[in-house]
């Protein structure tokens, strides 16, 4: 059984909070105040905790006070443990199990999320799941904030996310390539094969596109890959984050969008779309199943990891 340090196991759920008051307040006197309680029992109390934790956690001046680097650290992951406490209490109470929160990319639910919860549904029947489909960075940060309990998505920048400082594990649980789609009459699908890949990506500027907003994953590596060879990014004539709504406008509407390869090959036996050449020269984009360090013991994650393992390609 793991036991706590002295001086950790030592400190109250109230003490544990204190930095959460004193960054919202941003002064000690008004954390007193939320508290309920005087300004030196404040002080005294997050003196405890710098003890505790071996670093200075709060930074005080004459404007008031701020959470140090180490104190902004340790609160991301009390907002967590706090939650994780709510969550024990709602167990506690609850008839049935809480059902787990797991976050994917919508390209995720093609074929990856299908076979996975087939499995988890065979071990675990009398589990429910709650499924949030969102964007890259707001995945991870749910996740990081324990909004989620998990999620299958594709890894971060470095600057939405470190997933090791956040105490975050994952696993590689599938392979995912992008595609330039577009209607098999549309002008690109007219380009000579030989065409270098420069005057392709010149041709290519030349349409109106179907683009997520601007920030999405999806874009920058579109984006990217024009910048890398001199030239300016597709401009998007009509911005939509969902590759199901995107493809029905490339069928359409005629014009063209960044997809998931899977996806597109799922929707042109109904519909009349095509794969454009583009000069990628990436290799496939890894999806990964997230979550935190702590879940290791969690019988609904242990089972979440074992139902992805037994379904990647």
């Amino acid at each position: 059984m793991n036991t706590l340090p002295p001086r950790i196991g030592q400190l109250r759920l109230r003490d544990l909070l204190l930095l959460e008051h004193i960054a919202d307040a941003g002064s000690l006197r008004q954390a007193a105040v939320r508290l309920h309680v005087t300004q030196p029992a404040v002080t005294q109390a997050l003196q405890g905790l710098e003890q505790a934790f071996g670093v200075p956690l709060v930074l005080r001046g004459s404007s008031g006070a701020t959470l140090t680097a180490p104190g902004a650290a340790a609160l991301l992951r009390l907002r967590v443990a706090r939650r994780e406490l709510l969550a024990a209490q709602a167990a506690a109470q609850a008839v049935t199990s809480l059902p787990l929160r797991l976050g994917v990319l919508p390209l995720a639910t093609l074929a990856l999320l299908p076979r996975a919860l087939r499995a988890l549904r065979a071990a675990r029947p009398g589990l429910a799941v709650e499924l949030t489909e969102s964007t890259v960075a707001r995945l991870w940060a749910q996740l990081v904030q324990g909004e989620l309990d998990a999620i299958v998505c594709r890894l971060p920048s470095p600057q939405e996310c470190d997933p090791v400082a956040a105490g975050l594990v994952h696993q590689t649980v599938g392979h995912e390539r992008m595609a330039v789609a577009a209607a098999h009459t549309h002008p690109a699908m007219q380009l000579p094969a030989d065409l270098p890949a420069r005057a392709r990506l010149q041709a290519l500027l030349e349409h109106a596109w179907v683009l997520p907003p601007t920030g999405a994953l999806t874009r920058q590596v579109l984006e990217e890959l024009f910048l890398r060879h001199g030239l300016p990014a597709p401009r998007a004539a009509v911005t939509s984050i969902s590759f199901h709504t995107n493809l029905q406008l490339v069928a359409h509407c005629g014009l063209l969008a960044l997809v998931p390869e899977s996806a597109l090959r799922g929707y042109a036996g109904a519909q009349p779309l095509q794969r454009v050449a583009a000069p990628w020269g990436e290799p496939a984009d890894d999806i990964v199943l997230a979550y935190r360090a702590s879940g290791h013991d969690d019988p609904a994650i242990v089972a979440l990891c074992a139902s992805f393992a037994s379904g990647v390609e």
